[in-house]
């Protein structure tokens, strides 16, 4: 573990969209909530915003448009965390703006800029079902190479067969310590219930607000799932905690317990996520 590290940039600049990419910064968000880990984001997903949106505040929107406004607009959102307190920072993409993101990193040297101020990228990295996009992975493994570190994140609900395990781009990142987390597969009746929640509610939930205990968004069932998912998904993380957080800041974690299997109408045990 490089213990010269004093923040952490999460970035999912992958090209393909419908990956799970917005889906999962849910979890990883509320996992660093629940630890009481400082973090502060911006939403680079113009088209959408949901994930500025669900974190009114804390999450800035940020418009790239062409390859010059990207290249400032990146700028400015780099020279900020470089300010911060935060000790990490998240970052949610659009699809199709990796050759955007990965100019500005290039022409304005901002991986080796910022690791000379102890700030170091985790590049979250999405496998999927088809050649193009895979392609898409690689170029972006080539373009950082060992300047970044990686997590792999698997998402059953999209990806059918998977093209990743066990071919040439898994093995290389590994060498260069890539660790790998899997999405759960929430049914699609709850993720509805969000939906319906959130037109409701007038704006966009996180999962943590649908899942805390005796919030009224979703019935308790429901609830239970999203509770369920989140247990799931923060054991993973913190398994893979020294990817996510400067070592000052990587939390203390109980002894891994049997993993549960997912509950149809049994009671499940709250994770305490605050008020």
């Amino acid at each position: 573990m490089n213990t010269n590290i004093s923040k952490r940039i999460h970035i999912n600049p992958q090209s393909k969209g419908s990956l799970g990419k917005s889906f999962e910064a849910e979890f990883r968000t509320a996992w660093l909530d629940y630890h009481q880990i400082a973090w502060n984001g911006s939403d680079l997903d113009d088209r959408h915003r949901s994930f500025a949106d669900r974190h009114l505040g804390q999450v800035q929107p940020l418009i790239l448009g062409n390859a010059e406004e990207s290249k400032s607009a990146l700028l400015g959102l780099f020279r900020f965390v470089s300010r911060s307190e935060a000790p990490v920072h998240v970052i949610d993409c659009r699809a199709q703006a990796d050759g955007l993101i990965i100019q500005a990193l290039d022409s304005l040297q901002l991986l080796e800029s910022l690791a000379a101020e102890g700030i170091r990228f985790t590049f979250l990295l999405f496998p999927s079902d088809d050649t193009e996009s895979m392609n898409n992975l690689l170029d972006l493994f080539y373009f950082a190479g060992d300047r970044v570190d990686y997590l792999i994140v698997h998402n059953p609900a999209k990806v059918r067969t998977n093209l990743f395990r066990n071919s040439n781009i898994e093995a290389e990142l590994k060498k260069f310590g890539a660790k790998e987390i899997t999405l759960p597969v929430v049914t699609s009746i709850t993720l509805l219930a969000i939906k319906r929640a959130e037109a409701k509610a007038g704006r966009k939930l996180s999962f943590a607000e649908v899942a805390t205990p005796g919030a009224s968004y979703l019935e308790r069932l429901l609830a239970g799932e999203i509770q369920w998912a989140m247990q799931q998904m923060f054991r993973q993380y913190d398994a893979v905690a020294g990817l996510l957080v400067p070592p000052a800041q990587t939390p203390e974690i109980e002894p891994p317990s049997e993993p549960e299997a997912k509950p149809a109408h049994s009671k499940q045990p709250m994770l305490n996520l605050g008020e």
